[in-house]
């Protein structure tokens, strides 16, 4: 079984200009912890709510910084058509829940969640 037959396509996400307000209200409307940020449908990295503690209220910065500027740009992710299994056994081995999943072309695709 391949990633897009489980991943939900409805992926909550961000965008580079948004503030790191909108990300925290967002994550906590959604109840998750981490959100992917992209720029014009490509995954640009992943904003979490601990980058917006670290980078932001810990810094005391305002709430209107950019998620560009708090946002780890190394993002973890998956690609569409990879094996579930394998990838499940990685984000356990990361002890991750939510991965960002793109398609070959890096276009932000959904978001894999592990129960």
């Amino acid at each position: 079984m391949k990633v897009r037959d489980v991943m939900n396509p409805d992926a909550c996400v961000v965008s580079l200009d948004d503030t790191a307000q909108q990300a925290a209200t967002l994550m906590a409307e959604n109840d998750i912890a981490s959100l992917p940020v992209v720029d014009e449908g490509q995954l640009a990295g992943v904003v979490s709510d601990r980058d917006i503690a670290l980078n932001v209220v810990a810094e005391g910065r305002s709430a209107s910084t950019s998620v560009r500027d708090v946002m780890t740009s190394r993002a973890i992710y998956c690609i569409d058509d990879e094996d579930v299994d394998d990838v499940l056994s990685r984000m356990a081995r990361l002890a991750s829940n939510r991965l960002p999943v793109v398609d070959h072309g890096g276009k932000l695709v959904g978001i894999l969640i592990r129960r």
